[in-house]
């Protein structure tokens, strides 16, 4: 895609220590189309590039202090997740639902033109707790006035090099799977609405704030469509 005649994307992105989190910026940094990434958490990334800028916040939910960092953006990448496991639903709630929504709702209020992709997960039109929830999360948001909005829900991810889960028992997973990593693009091509990899996601991510994505909640063969 040509960024002749458009100015480049001024993203944010969170939850970029994560797994998800860390191939979109990755995508981020490596794309044309964006000119710059502000990172936000409460631990740095480890990553220094030209493009990137970090924000560190002991409390995601205390920001008003800084407003005035958070103006002249085109976009956000969300990519904030916990485990729902051992959690009641007011607690998964309160990171899942509480702390997305907080932070769209002032995104928009402080840039009008603004786009927002939301990273949910496989299975959450089920009916179990976090399915509820992450169902909450994504009609709230559709019903924002973004420029562009969309939700990604990936199934396995296969992640870059360098790149680990935050989650253990999906990180150990991972490296059991190790050896079967160079016969990912089989997997994928194979059986896309089961797998994908961090670089496709992270690429579907950035094209549906560029407006690129022809439906809002895409599922890992959308994603890996998109994506390609």
């Amino acid at each position: 895609m040509s960024n002749e005649g458009k100015a480049p994307l001024r993203i944010i992105v969170f939850g970029a220590t994560g797994m998800v989190g860390a191939g979109v910026l990755r995508e981020a940094l490596d794309s044309s189309e964006v000119g710059s990434v502000l990172s936000i958490g409460r631990h740095p990334c480890g990553v220094e590039h030209p493009k990137l800028r970090e924000l560190l916040l002991s409390d995601l939910f205390d920001f008003a202090a800084v407003e005035s960092q958070l103006v002249g953006y085109d976009a956000c990448i969300w990519a904030i997740g916990i485990s729902s496991m051992g959690l009641d639903e007011a607690a998964y709630a309160r990171v899942t639902e509480e702390l997305t929504l907080v932070w769209a709702r002032a995104l928009l209020r402080l840039n009008p033109e603004f786009s927002f992709c939301y990273c949910s997960g496989v299975g959450a039109d089920g009916r179990a707790m976090w399915a509820r929830v992450r169902q909450r999360v994504e009609g709230a948001l559709k019903a924002m006035p973004f420029r562009h909005a969309g939700v990604v829900r990936p199934g396995f991810i296969r992640p870059g090099p360098g790149i680990r889960s935050r989650t253990r028992f999906y990180q150990a997973g991972l490296v059991l799977l190790k050896p079967l990593f160079p016969l990912f693009p089989f997997f994928v091509r194979t059986f896309p609405f089961l797998f994908t990899t961090s670089e496709i996601l992270g690429r579907a991510m950035l094209r549906i704030i560029e407006g690129q994505a022809d439906r809002y909640i895409l599922e890992s063969a959308d994603i890996n469509r998109l994506g390609a």
